[in-house]
């Protein structure tokens, strides 16, 4: 949403002094704001787009045309852009120059006339703007008709979503486990530049309007002000809502006088004294802090401050936990130029915060490097200071860095993965998440060869896999008969001689070879039963925790793969295609070796 700004008749400056030229050294220390879109036919206006994840001010920063000095725009004090949000600018609004339709140049400068950003505009017609493709982005277009406050990417004759607000105001800060004495408050603030009238306003929990609180006829916000609501009680008898908010978890809706969405927010549980707060006022990330600042700006004390800097790049998750040198791996990158101490930062898996691993006070990471953390379940490095306690998942595993107040650095949920593969970023600190073929633990992933992609031209798909036979009466595990199910899904007989199926280890010996001349029926089955020491069929075991099947043709190339899931033993199901040679994969309750899948009970 664009912020709304004042007129400019008292912001304007008369000419550039003679400081100025001494001034105008180096980058601005305003980083992350760039002019964004431009119109300078009919209404003249800029849009300024803010691409990183805190409020800027921009307060005493210039905007100029070709004309420089002679008529820019001084933004007054009190004046920021939101994270990754919008502020336009309009001629006679704000700047009194004009923007020529036969081009121009526009500049934006912080207060002592350091460079934040600078474009040239090029002719335009009628209803053209000049933007960048994408908000932020290097590549700059000509567009038909204008995006102004919104996504440069947008439909520009889209509506707002029914029932979302045109208010500018976000909650701010929300205290639901208050110490003694104190009391559940809901914190707004407004980012823009006018006052708001807040009359009518609603706030709700997540009971919705049975317990709701609507604002009294003339309560209003400042620019960049926070007003404060608490609960009513009888130790506070002056509070203003009613309705409780749960230190379990709860959530807090923001209403206006229409009952139209200004604002939500999901609270986590929070202890005793914590208050769930954006990291900086107005921004878009949240953080539970320790110190809570209700009434007050939020600053910057809860601000997670390594976030994209310090990133988990590459994780490897397929160790048996039986040899020190192949056990599972996290590995960090240093996006920044600098060294950085992650002394004291936290790590955890799926077991939750309460399974956290402190990284030990002077481990650092060098510039643009990476730092490797070997996971040591079953204690072969016997150091527990260097090496956390847990080991990872392989089939499905949550990965967290924190710091020491549990502010979330960087997160990740790995898909299943074979041995030998990774789950990485594509180059490194790229927001981009690949299966690699290969590990580089401590090495760049730029360039590292991607897990092979699936081509079927057999029409002969892994149809049903068993993985969880627990009929201990009559077998014991290593005669388990597990099973894979093939399909053939065209009208035509295919001879499967030399295909080859993998479970996940994918290792060369295990490897299970279709002996020639083996034909599976046109729109018919074919089942191997799977078990070790199998001299009939493939001699490897299948995971009840989770494992896969490959089959390559007689090429090598990968035709089809398919993942089981996590079962319990006492849950008899298989893993298989809805229908058979379908695309969906799922679970069912209802086993059908060497039958259709389809009608068959899913879990």
């Amino acid at each position: 949403m664009a912020a709304v700004l004042l007129p400019a008749a008292v912001c304007m400056t008369g000419c550039k002094d003679d400081s100025e030229e001494d001034l105008n050294v180096g980058p601005s220390d305003v980083t992350g704001v760039f002019i964004n879109e431009v119109c300078s036919s009919g209404t003249d206006w800029v849009e300024l787009y803010n691409s990183s994840d805190q409020a800027v001010s921009l307060a005493g920063c210039r905007l100029q045309d070709s004309k420089g000095a002679e008529e820019e725009y001084v933004f007054p004090d009190g004046v920021s852009i939101a994270a990754h949000d919008y502020l336009v600018l309009e001629k006679d609004t704000h700047f009194a120059f004009g923007i020529s339709g036969d081009g121009d140049e526009i500049k934006l400068l912080d207060a002592s006339y350091k460079e934040i950003d600078d474009i040239v505009v090029p002719a335009l017609e009628d209803g053209q703007t000049y933007a960048r493709a994408t908000d932020g982005g290097a590549q700059w277009t000509i567009m038909a008709a204008g995006t102004k406050g919104q996504d440069n990417t947008a439909d520009p004759d889209e509506q707002p979503e029914p029932g979302t607000s045109a208010v500018n105001l976000v909650i701010n800060e929300v205290m639901s486990a208050p110490l003694d004495g104190d009391f559940d408050f809901i914190e707004i603030y407004n980012p823009g530049m006018t006052e708001v009238d807040m009359s009518g306003f609603i706030l709700q929990d997540e009971k919705g309007e049975s317990e709701q609180y609507v604002m009294p006829e003339g309560t209003t916000i400042a620019p960049n002000g926070v007003v404060l609501f608490t609960q009513t009680q009888a130790e506070n008898p002056n509070g203003s809502f009613n309705f409780g908010l749960g230190s379990k978890g709860d959530k807090v809706v923001f209403l206006d006088n229409h009952g139209d969405l200004i604002d939500e927010v999901e609270l986590p549980a929070m202890e005793d004294g914590t208050s769930y707060a954006r990291t900086t006022d107005g921004a878009s990330t949240w953080a539970v802090t320790t110190t809570p600042t209700g009434g007050r700006s939020n600053g910057a004390a809860a601000v997670p401050s390594l976030r994209g800097v310090i990133v988990i790049n590459e994780v490897y998750t397929f160790s048996d936990q039986s040899e020190i040198n192949d056990l599972d791996y996290i590995e960090l990158y240093n996006a920044s130029d600098a060294a950085v101490d992650l002394g004291g930062l936290l790590m955890w898996e799926g077991g939750g915060p309460e399974e956290a691993w402190t990284i030990p006070a002077g481990k650092t990471i060098p510039a643009r490097g990476y730092l490797v953390i070997e996971c040591d379940k079953e204690g072969l490095h016997d150091d527990p200071v260097n090496y956390p306690s847990w080991g990872l998942s392989k089939n499905d595993e949550q990965i967290v860095l924190a710091d020491a107040q549990q502010n979330i650095i960087d997160e990740v949920a790995t898909p299943n993965l074979s041995e030998k593969e990774a789950y990485g970023r594509k180059t490194d600190g790229s927001s981009e998440w690949v299966i690699f073929a290969e590990l580089t633990p401590g090495e760049s992933n730029d360039g590292t060869p991607e897990r092979q992609e699936v081509v079927n031209t057999s029409g002969v798909y892994i149809n049903e896999i068993f993985t969880n036979d627990q009929d201990e009466q009559t077998m014991a595990w290593n005669d388990s008969r597990d099973f894979v199910e093939f399909y053939n899904a065209t009208d035509e007989d295919v001879d499967l001689g030399g295909f080859s199926i993998y479970d996940d280890k994918r290792e060369e010996d295990s490897k299970y070879t279709f002996p020639a001349g083996t034909v599976i029926a046109a729109r018919s089955f074919l089942t191997l039963d799977v078990y070790k020491d199998n001299v009939d069929g493939p001699a490897f075991g299948l995971g009840k925790g989770g494992d896969a099947i490959y089959l390559y043709n007689a090429d090598g190339v990968l035709v089809d793969m398919m993942e089981t899931g996590d079962f319990d033993d006492n849950e008899i199901y298989s893993t298989g295609r809805r229908t058979d040679g379908g695309d969906e994969i799922v679970v069912f309750t209802e086993v059908s070796k060497d039958a259709s899948n389809n009608g068959k009970a899913v879990k």
